[in-house]
């Protein structure tokens, strides 16, 4: 027991770490905040891909709702890079610098920012899914509307060309009516048609961050393989200690056994001499 208290003693132990400690504050706050988007933006997803399975892809709430998945999905991006940055930092600090509860808290922190970066690479496939889908219905409902709203014209100007006996105030009001209802078509058109072309430059700009995700997700996964080995190690060099130590309780339990009974085997034999020391005795003196 002695010689495992010594070694202890010897290994050098780093309790505060300036370094260490400036770098893990930032890093969970910035992780903390990364992670609230991403469970918002989860959210988002969910709700669009309900809608889209619905068939409501036009409304001005999908609109609204693709916008604020787009705002989270870029501040996500901004995050994941400044906690990469600052995980290369932490990463880069020389395992003699700190001690085994802040290299297995350093390891335990890197493996949570890839678990964080690897779903929000699921959920920015998943975006782009449902956004895709819901363009291309959205492409294929606004090509049926227009084709209908040219045979309604159609129709309407060989109607007004066969009915030539019809009042001229009566079709002064059709005229008008259909004006109205023209506009209103005309605006709505653009509208989707502003959606649409909205929703492919969005997509072409969440695809064009992939390449630049995936590298950081594999920049992650190495320093959590090297960060491994140490973690491995120190819980090797513990469950070590912890055996040496069940050895010695067990070998001085041992020694306190042979002890005893060595003591009780001594007792007996100075009782047997004493006694015969005594029977001796009386028979010299009868």
């Amino acid at each position: 027991m002695l010689g495992i208290d010594e070694d202890f003693e010897d290994t050098p132990r780093y309790s505060d770490n300036p370094e260490f400690e400036s770098i893990v504050e930032p890093l969970l706050s910035n992780l903390f905040e990364m992670n609230g988007h991403l469970s918002t933006l989860q959210q988002f997803i969910k709700t669009l891909e309900r809608n889209q399975e619905q068939g409501n892809v036009k409304s001005k709430m999908i609109a609204n709702l693709d916008k604020k998945s787009v705002f989270h999905i870029d501040e996500i991006t901004k995050l994941v890079k400044v906690v990469n940055g600052l995980a290369q930092k932490i990463s880069s600090i020389e395992e003699t610098a700190l001690d085994k509860s802040q290299v297995i808290s350093r390891d335990k922190l890197i493996r949570d920012i890839r678990y964080s970066v690897q779903e929000f690479q699921d959920a920015r496939k998943e975006f782009t899914t449902v956004s895709k889908a819901m363009n291309d219905e959205a492409k294929v409902a606004l090509s049926q509307e227009e084709e209908e709203a040219r045979k309604t014209i159609g129709s309407g100007q060989e109607g007004q060309e066969t009915n030539e006996e019809t009042s001229q105030q009566s079709q002064s009001q059709q005229h008008m009516v259909v004006i109205e209802r023209e506009a209103l078509n005309n605006e709505e058109f653009a509208y989707q048609q502003q959606l649409i072309q909205e929703r492919d430059r969005e997509i072409s700009h969440i695809e064009s961050g992939v390449s630049e995700l995936n590298q950081i997700f594999h920049d992650l996964g190495n320093i959590v393989q090297q960060q491994g080995h140490l973690v491995d190690n120190i819980e090797s060099n513990i469950y070590s200690v912890a055996d040496s130590a069940r050895s010695g309780a067990r070998e001085l339990t041992k020694a306190m056994n042979y002890q005893r009974g060595s003591s009780k085997r001594c007792l007996m034999i100075l009782a047997v001499f004493s006694f015969l020391l005594i029977m001796f005795i009386l028979v010299v003196l009868s």
